[in-house]
């Protein structure tokens, strides 16, 4: 929710030679600023900020954050240590333990055991499912998911809480630890602690574009959750997104760098001397690739005698304008004699 708010399998530790690096955290705050303006306008939200909550799906809120959660920093505490520890901030960020004692406050004691507390929503099921897959697939994506959550309960959370305390008649944060950071002093300090340690990541151009688009992923998901409660909240027009189409933020970017490799492929796959009329005949693999695409048994087109001498010399003797010169040399020398 705090994320409505905010300004907006790869180890980060293998290093590549030194090249100029880009600010991870301004790639995440200008890449996800039309998710973010998008998530300020889903009607739970803005109802939200205008002081305008409903008691029980506010409950259902807590219930979902407190899934979200779990899931969230079991697989951080999991994998973060490994492929981004200077980003693994557990003691100053963690919030289940501050989301158990609201699920205690909301829905009283023996809550673990409510059937309605025990499973999450169809829209944070796929939260969790998506949070969950990218940790097997590239667990550096993780750190998208804590972006977008963290730094936007950070960024929000004292006017959320304000909010929600005046408009649900709520005493101190009774019912609103989640919002309460206890070992954060300075949430600007920290925030400029965690952007700072954002840049510092050495990573590859086509893992940072993977992570902003993650990020949009993390948004995307989070306004199916308020999207849902909207329908729970039977708001007029509201409906759920398929989860699909939050999904799309990422399958383009791949789809992307995928075309991109090919193009490169297809560039290293010319022939260095500049010839147009087929692919590097001196390239193995390439020639390998087009047969097999074309299911051609005609030769693929080579370099012309005598260019061919500098990277295939072999093939050049096998030419006939080869032994034409040897032949006329030889008779030159002959006639020397």
């Amino acid at each position: 929710m705090a994320d409505s708010f905010e300004d907006g399998e790869t180890d980060v530790n293998d290093k590549e030679e030194e090249q100029p690096r880009s600010s991870l955290s301004d790639a995440l705050k200008n890449g996800t600023a039309e998710s973010h303006e998008a998530a300020e306008n889903v009607h739970f939200v803005k109802n939200f900020i205008h002081g305008k909550i409903d008691r029980d799906l506010y409950q259902e809120l807590v219930a979902g954050l407190y899934h979200t959660y779990v899931c969230l920093e079991s697989l951080l505490n999991r994998l973060g240590p490994k492929h981004f520890p200077t980003l693994h901030f557990a003691k100053e960020l963690s919030r289940t333990d501050a989301l158990k004692e609201d699920m205690e406050y909301w829905y009283g004691d023996g809550w673990e055991t409510d059937p309605k507390c025990r499973n999450p929503s169809p829209a944070v099921k796929d939260y969790i499912d998506r949070m969950e897959e990218v940790s097997r697939i590239d667990p550096l994506l993780l750190l998208s998911h804590a972006y977008t959550r963290y730094l936007g309960d950070l960024s929000g959370g004292k006017v959320l809480s304000r909010i929600a305390r005046r408009a649900l008649n709520l005493n101190g944060y009774d019912g609103l630890q989640f919002y309460n950071f206890e070992s954060i002093p300075s949430a600007v300090a920290f925030k400029k602690k965690y952007r700072t340690a954002l840049d510092e990541l050495a990573l590859k151009p086509d893992q940072m574009g993977r992570l902003v688009a993650e990020a949009n992923v993390a948004f995307a998901l989070n306004m199916r959750v308020f999207e849902e409660l909207d329908v729970k909240g039977k708001v007029p027009g509201a409906r759920l997104r398929p989860v699909r189409e939050a999904l799309s933020y990422y399958d383009r970017i791949i789809d992307q760098q995928k075309n991109q490799s090919a193009d490169q492929q297809a560039e290293e796959a010319k022939c260095p001397f500049g010839f147009k009329e087929g692919p590097n005949p001196h390239n193995k693999t390439a020639e390998v690739k087009v047969m097999k695409a074309k299911n051609a048994k005609k030769q693929p087109s080579r370099c012309p005698w005598p260019f061919v001498f500098f990277h295939d010399p072999y093939q050049g003797m096998k030419d006939w304008q080869t032994w034409f010169i040897i032949g006329i040399v030889l008779c030159w020398c002959l006639s020397q004699l």
